[in-house]
């Protein structure tokens, strides 16, 4: 048989008989109930299934069904015996069930005058007895009926019935449950998706939710993103225990509501600190003041130490057919940078992220054709030797002009990650730098030394046979040794636990004759026994050692103990950051071997000429030197 059963009409020449049910008394709200549950067009059911079959084997019946009578039709949830899913409303015997207060028995339907011409009766399945018990939802409204079909015709007893009417309350039950089930289901996705602390979204429904919300907006102009993010979190969470690291987040979301509570906000807890707030331009700051939030209560009945530190942005944007996941990422990247410059009004920074965040968004679009049509360039910055004042070597540092003004380093990397090329970023960079060298080696003077280039390389990315394999490949493309190459590895920090992978990488490539130095290494993660284990010739202090020493003259002793160690080592100490020739003397006073910074000179593009490119460095320096010897 078909999956479904066509209406047909009634017979011709008003013969009594067949007629389609009137509708129920209370048929508006009954398929109101019966929608609600979810039911009709559901896929099979195990449960309901073997009810049925159950139902059909105790009377001996060939058919069996759940029906659900739908505005137009009967569907069935359950059919044992029958192959279709549905007939119309205007044909079914359940129709005529749901006016009935328990059942509706038809012994013989071929004598019945209300069905002897019914389609269902004169063709398949040959109907003759019918009895279906009502089934009702949990306020007693009719939904369909559980009901037994035989092809002959059949009595039932009432014990008979009764036990029918028994089965057909399991089936109402399953019923209840399945739509108790779904709203639970419900219940349990929505908590899932909303942060019981803030009541703002979390993170995936966010995104979700923020997809759209930018699709339905992108004719619409300037958006702004504002970002709030706890920058003592973990602090607050160890040293004043859970319950109050919660609290605070939800003080904070509170006086975020109080001051954005308009309609079409997009709020969202991104991460276990920070919170975010997407809004149209012209609701954008709205009733908002920065110094009076920093000022609210919440904030001044704190103590200074358990006093949140809040890193705050906000920008002004153009979406440009971004996802949500797109979008938080860059935002999110764009904060943590912003940590370094942010101005502080007491425990709060305050950054504006309009102008950086709309670069990201169009150099994201337009970094991948840069990098294609070699619109990036290198400059090199010299690193000098201390003690003699003599440039030592230099570091290669990736430069982009577009339209006439400088992407910075740090925002090329970024956009780089963020569009999946900053793999093929390193390797731009290693072939151009090989180039180079192999340029000046090739037309220097005779008994010039051609000091090596430093390049830059994630300790993550060199346990990558790929890179390793470009790089012999480039060195043997442009007939240079090892030695003229140091790699300045980053990230070594994440190799103190499983080292292996990082040291044998590292060895390999030292065969070759390659030097590394580990850079921005320390104060959060200094370890002696991991640098002891590395081939490295070298090692830069991170930058952030130089503003530990202005505030604090016990780093100084610290640093010359460490430089001390390095130096038992076999390994030379690399100051980074020098801002002012009058931190020269203290660095070689502390122990360092190399120095380097603006200082000693802006980094610049190379001269093809290699003699007259090192004399020019060189010069530089002369003045850098006398000043720093005057002070």
């Amino acid at each position: 048989m078909a999956d479904s059963i066509p209406k047909t009409t009634l017979a011709p020449g008003g013969r009594p008989g067949f007629r389609p049910a009137a509708p129920h008394p209370c048929e508006e709200e009954r398929l109101n109930s019966l929608h609600s549950l979810h039911v009709l067009d559901s896929d099979h059911e195990k449960r309901y299934d073997d009810l049925t079959r159950l139902v059909a084997d105790i009377f001996d019946v060939p058919i069996c069904l759940v029906s659900l009578v739908d505005e137009d039709r009967q569907w069935f949830k359950a059919h044992c015996g029958l192959d279709a899913r549905q007939t119309g409303r205007d044909l079914a015997f359940c129709a005529h069930a749901l006016h009935e207060e328990r059942f509706l028995v038809i012994n013989d339907a071929r004598q019945d005058e209300r069905f002897f011409d019914n389609p269902l009766v004169t063709g398949p399945p040959h109907v003759c007895f019918y009895a279906g018990a009502v089934l009702r939802d949990s306020s007693g409204l009719p939904l369909g009926t559980l009901c037994l079909i035989d092809h002959k015709p059949r009595q039932l007893d009432t014990a008979q019935l009764e036990r029918l009417e028994r089965c057909a309350l399991l089936v109402e039950n399953e019923l209840i449950q399945r739509d108790a089930l779904l709203a639970e289901r419900a219940r349990a996705t929505l908590q899932a998706n909303i942060d019981p602390i803030t009541g703002y979204s979390l993170r995936r429904r966010y995104l979700q939710r923020m997809t759209a919300w930018l699709q339905k907006r992108a004719s619409q102009g300037a958006l702004q993103v504002i970002l709030v993010k706890l920058q003592n979190a973990e602090r607050l969470r160890k040293q004043q225990g859970v319950d109050f690291y919660e609290g605070v987040l939800q003080s904070l979301s509170h006086q975020l509501n109080e001051n954005f509570d308009d309609e079409g906000l997009l709020k969202g807890r991104v991460s276990h600190d920070t919170l975010m707030i997407l809004l149209p331009r012209d609701q954008a700051l709205h009733g908002m003041r920065w110094h009076r939030f920093v000022e609210q209560p919440w904030l001044l009945h704190l103590s200074a130490n358990t006093r949140p530190d809040l890193l705050i942005g906000a920008g002004t944007f153009i979406s440009d057919d971004m996802s949500g996941a797109e979008l938080v990422d860059v935002v999110e990247e764009e904060l943590d940078c912003a940590s370094e410059w942010a101005p502080k009004d007491k425990s709060v920074q305050f950054a504006d992220l309009t102008d950086n965040l709309n670069l990201r968004l169009e150099m994201n679009n337009r970094f991948a054709q840069a990098l294609r049509d070699n619109e990036l360039c290198i400059h090199l910055q010299p690193i000098v030797s201390a003690g003699r004042r003599s440039l030592s070597g230099q570091e290669v540092l990736l430069r982009w002009q577009d339209k006439n003004r400088w992407i910075t380093p740090h925002q090329m990397l970024r956009i780089a990650r963020h569009a999946g090329l900053d793999e093929e970023l390193d390797i731009w960079v290693l072939r151009r730098s090989c180039a180079l060298l192999s340029h000046w080696v090739s037309t220097r003077a005779e008994g010039t030394t051609v000091l090596p280039l430093s390049l830059n390389v994630t300790a993550s990315r060199l346990v990558g046979a790929e890179y390793m394999d470009v790089l012999r490949r480039v060195l043997r493309l442009y007939r240079l040794k090892g030695d003229c190459l140091r790699l300045d590895i980053s990230g070594v920090e994440s190799f103190i636990a499983t080292p292996e992978p990082l040291v044998s990488a590292m060895k390999s490539l030292a065969n070759d004759g390659i030097s590394f130095c580990v850079d921005r290494f320390g104060p959060e993660h200094d370890s002696l026994r991991l640098l002891s284990m590395l081939p490295i010739a070298s090692v830069k202090l991170h930058p952030r050692w130089i503003s530990l020493l202005q505030t604090d003259t016990r780093q100084g002793r610290l640093l010359k103990a460490w430089t001390a160690a390095l130096h038992a080592l076999d390994i030379s100490a690399i100051a980074v950051g020098i801002e002012h020739s009058r931190h020269r003397q203290a660095m070689v006073d502390l122990g360092f071997d190399q120095l380097q910074g603006y200082a000693f000179g802006e980094p610049m593009a190379p001269d093809e000429d290699y003699g007259k490119w090192k004399a020019r460095v060189e010069s530089s320096l002369e003045p850098h030197a006398d000043k720093s010897a005057d002070t």
